[in-house]
């Protein structure tokens, strides 16, 4: 098959992360030990044991560096070889360790939902310095390939041998890796002041870098220049040690010898530790950290991270300064290892996609709660919403130049109802979203129990969110029964309190049962207020149980009278959340008298029907005045009203807006006077 030509070029799977490194800095996570060493609150025999048997830990720090920007993470294996979990009796689990230790990283990964790289951490054999002396080449060789050959089958993108000092073992676990895949690899040194990783009184003239081993940084680049092509690695770094200037240091040292073309890594500690009340505290905070990313840049380093002590808080740090680079900056950095060959690349600018907000600032500018007194709502937005109906087909014309025409009317938001009456409609995720994106309105989605079950449920919200939705009303739904589908059959594994209990606990990062979601959802969450019910006990029971369960805002049945509306809020001696109220104009009186009497929920007072039925002809004109008198009576209680299309006509409703706009706008005048 002849390959296409004119098309970009993508890089194979395994020199993504070389790529990347060309293309631009990237921020690795940083200290797994210490950060479970922080979250574990029991004797550890090893850390890279978690893996097996706290996965959910493992995998919720991993997540944590994801959320903080951190775009290559490192697997809980860096002692998970034969020698080192002998220790603690596991060195017959050096597979499933390891392998586990990948797909929690990938996990994680998923969850956050970042292309992010997931790099093998490999560490030493050994404890006690000169391990050459004591274990043969081909032996080191053998015990880093047990280890690696794991990593691999769990699928990393790359190895980072790490916090190397004894470069003979540093130099065979070069060796493993290339003979078991063509994978990147990066090898990490640490450097030590006089070789020692002490606390030190100071910094001064004969202080000799050095890794515990005794070998400096010429000592290191001497070695490494040794080896053949094909064995030498991708990226040479130093990691651990003292702190960033002590890493600064080193990588002077070793980019001034090493003799070949490469790229350079650093991962520095969060500087030196102190020991206080038996608990590790490292003293370098993230604001320094961050503050040392553009000397390490400088240098011309590629891969930036940290080590022992740093936290995700010093990883987001680190990727605030970078995406300000990016933004504004957009300095030219070098790609080449070798000073004086200074070859650069432009980084890339990020464009942000921010989301439309509309109903939250509305929401939180109609300040405060119902039931408050006209002064202390002085300066608040009055917030209006138009409930639409999505299409019976997959034809949307209609449908979005009624949204349109709402907006330039002056509506804050629409609300999309999720098949109304139980009857086959566009779906309301897919429909808001066209709101959004082709007419630019904010929308409010009504989301039902009905239909799906509890997975479906928080699947939904999760595109629903990706897609820059970010108004939910949580409802129970109309059952089936009502609706146009012969033997349709409802699911109802939640209510609309559990459904804002799923929103809820989304906002919060994990999913009902406790599950990881990544990034924190940012949901508005609505509930329904049926002022008008039969059983209204019931319903206030169970409007007190949504409040408790995380209801942010509150929207009414439509109602034709304020005294339901006083009655409930004087039951439940107020409310803490906005309310807005639902209003659908009435067109005649026959129309009044079908709500009145076939539609649960709704109750038409006689003397509204009387005046319609004396109107005739002119009912839909009397019924958008009585509307608009409604809503004067009611402004001072509510933060704002929906309003409810009838036969779908939007056309009267867009003056009613209008006519709104100018009634409320008059409240603050009102006060003044």
């Amino acid at each position: 098959m002849t390959p296409l030509t004119g098309q970009l070029a993508t890089p194979s799977a395994d020199q993504v992360f070389l790529s990347r490194l060309k293309e631009n800095v990237v921020l690795a996570d940083g200290g797994m030990g210490s950060l479970l060493h922080e979250r574990v609150d029991r004797p550890v025999g090893a850390f890279e044991c978690l893996n097996l048997s706290e996965k959910d830990i493992v995998q919720k720090a991993h997540l944590d560096y994801l959320l903080a920007g951190a775009s290559l993470i490192e697997t809980n294996t860096y002692g998970a070889n034969r020698l080192k979990l002998r220790k603690c009796g596991q060195q017959e689990r050096v597979w499933d360790i390891n392998v586990w230790g990948v797909k929690i990283a990938r996990a994680a990964r998923e969850i956050a939902g970042e292309s992010a790289l997931v790099a093998g951490s490999v560490g030493s054999l050994g404890i006690s310095p000169g391990l050459s002396d004591t274990v043969g080449r081909q032996q080191m060789r053998e015990l880093f390939r047990e280890q690696m050959e794991a990593l691999l089958a769990g699928g990393v993108d790359l190895f980072i041998i790490e916090t190397m000092a004894d470069p003979v073992e540093a130099i065979e676990a070069v060796r493993a890796a290339r003979e078991i895949s063509k994978l990147p690899v990066v090898v990490q040194f640490a450097f030590w002041p006089d070789g020692t990783p002490r606390n030190l009184p100071g910094r001064g003239e004969g202080v000799r870098l050095a890794t515990v081993t005794g070998h400096a940084p010429r000592d290191v680049a001497a070695m490494l220049n040794d080896l053949d092509g094909s064995e030498r690695p991708d990226v040479i770094g130093v990691n651990c040690g003292s702190g960033p200037v002590y890493v600064l240091e080193a990588l002077d040292l070793l980019m001034e010898h090493v003799s070949f073309p490469v790229m350079w890594s650093a991962m520095p500690n969060a500087g030196l530790p102190s020991y206080v009340d038996g608990r590790v505290l490292y003293t370098a905070t993230p604001e320094y950290f961050a503050s040392m990313v553009k000397a390490f840049i400088d240098r011309g380093v590629r891969l930036i991270g940290g080590c022992c002590g740093t936290t995700p808080a010093h990883i987001a740090a680190m990727r605030e300064y970078l995406d300000g680079v990016e933004r504004t900056d957009r300095k030219t950095l070098r790609t080449d290892s070798r000073r004086g060959e200074q070859k650069t690349v432009r980084i890339a600018e990020r464009v942000g996609s921010p989301h439309r907000r509309d109903l939250e600032k509305a929401l939180r500018a109609s300040g405060g709660s119902a039931g408050q007194d006209l002064r202390s709502k002085l300066g608040r937005q009055f917030v209006i919403s138009v409930e639409l109906d999505p299409p019976k087909g997959s034809v949307t014309k209609k449908f979005l130049e009624a949204a349109a025409a709402l907006k330039i009317a002056g509506v804050d938001c629409i609300n999309v109802a999720d098949s109304p009456m139980a009857r086959v409609r566009m779906a309301a995720i897919a429909s808001a979203h066209l709101i959004k994106q082709e007419v630019g309105v904010d929308a409010i989605v009504h989301l039902t129990t009905r239909d799906r079950n509890l997975m479906g449920l928080q699947s939904d919200l999760l595109g629903a969110h990706a897609l820059g939705l970010r108004n939910i009303l949580a409802l129970t739904g109309d059952p089936p029964s009502l609706g146009n589908v012969a033997h349709a059959t409802p699911v109802y594994d939640l209510d609309a309190i559990g459904l804002i209990k799923v929103l809820r606990d989304l906002n919060a990062g994990h999913d009902l049962l406790g599950n990881p979601t990544g990034e924190p959802t940012d949901f508005t969450i609505g509930c329904a207020l049926n002022v008008n019910a039969e059983d209204l006990p019931r319903e206030i029971e169970r409007f007190r149980q949504k409040l408790d369960a995380g209801a942010q805002f509150v929207m009414t049945q439509p109602v034709y009278e304020t005294e339901p509306l006083y009655r409930v809020l004087d039951e439940i001696s107020g409310c803490d959340v906005p309310i807005l109220m639902g209003v659908m104009p009435l067109h005649s009186y026959k129309h009044a008298v079908y709500l009145h009497n076939e539609v649960p929920g709704i109750a038409v007072p006689e003397c509204i029907r009387r005046e319609l039925e004396l109107a005739g002809d002119d009912g839909l004109r009397v019924g958008l005045a009585q509307a608009a008198e409604l809503v004067d009576q009611a402004k001072r209680i509510i933060s704002g009203i929906y309003l409810v299309l009838s036969f779908g006509k939007h056309e009267p409703i867009c003056t009613l807006v209008e006519q709104i706009r100018q009634s409320v706008g008059s409240l603050n005048d009102e006060v003044s006077r």
